[in-house]
This record gives structure tokens, sequence and C-alpha cells, in this order.
């Protein structure tokens, strides 16, 4: 965690433990109670920085892949390959919420992109995903257990 993190949590701490031996022991549990929660958001916090995220999509003619950034941080050395069409490329790098567009020669019906990348500190994610033409697109607002009757 960051100096200034701590530092408000130790002040929290010594706050709480002063509030709790003037006789308010409740009102210093509680105290410690919301500093645990802070510092747990902290911790997941920190646990989530530089993390790139790529997504890949037919674009409406299925002439090309759109390759898509929608993570925290920048993704570097990204290989991407189409596996049954025997096609491999490579893109240097991706920003946030940056995209990234690879023609084909042909339209495909249906095909698996296999996507491997890092991020700047040297950590390698990858992915796999089955793109179709001709099937629906994910929707990413619906419910995983639909409830009360969702469309």
């Amino acid at each position: 965690m960051e100096r200034l993190h701590l530092a408000i949590l130790a002040a929290g701490v010594i706050i709480g433990g002063g509030i709790a031996v003037t006789g308010q022991v409740f009102m210093g549990l509680s105290v410690f109670i919301v500093l645990a929660t802070v510092a747990m958001s902290l911790h997941i916090m920190n646990d989530t920085k530089n993390l790139p995220d790529i997504g890949c999509r037919l674009a409406e003619d299925a002439r090309s892949i759109v390759i898509r950034n929608t993570g925290n941080a920048r993704a570097e050395q990204i290989h991407v390959a189409l596996v049954p069409m025997n096609v491999e490329f490579d893109i240097p790098t991706l920003g946030i919420e940056e995209e990234y567009v690879h023609s084909l020669s042909s339209m495909i019906e249906e095909v698996k992109v296999v996507v491997t990348y890092k991020n700047s500190e040297g950590r390698k994610f990858g992915g796999s995903y089955k793109l179709s033409s001709l099937g629906e697109e994910i929707d990413l607002l619906k419910p995983t257990f639909p409830l009360f009757s969702w469309k």
C-alpha cells in the first residue's frame, strides 16, 4: 500500500483505540470495523492495477477481426492466432480502450481466436474466443440467473 493509505489507517487505529479506551467500546469497535473495510478495499484496489483485458469480435461485414483492450493498462506483445484458418499476426502494443482491426482476404463464417499478451510488468495473459458471423453477440447486461421473467 502507499504511504498515504498506511498513514490514514494508522491514524484511524489510534483514534479508534482512544475512543475504545475512554469508555465507548462499541464506538471504538465500529471504527475498527470501518478501518478493516477500508484496508480490504485498498488491498483489492492494489491487486487490480495493471490488468489489460483483450477482447475480440468480428466486424459487421465478417471480413476483419476487431481486437480491443478494455482493461486498465496497456497490453504489449500481443499474439493473435486464427485457429482453423492458419493465420497469425502480432500487435506490438494496444493502449487502454484502443482497438486494432485486422483485415482478412475473405469472409469468415466461424473461427476461434487465441490471444496471448503481456502487461508492462511482463506478466502473461491469454484467452480464446469463438466467433461466428451467424451467431448473436453476447449481451453483457444479461443476468447470470434471470429473475422476474427477464426478456
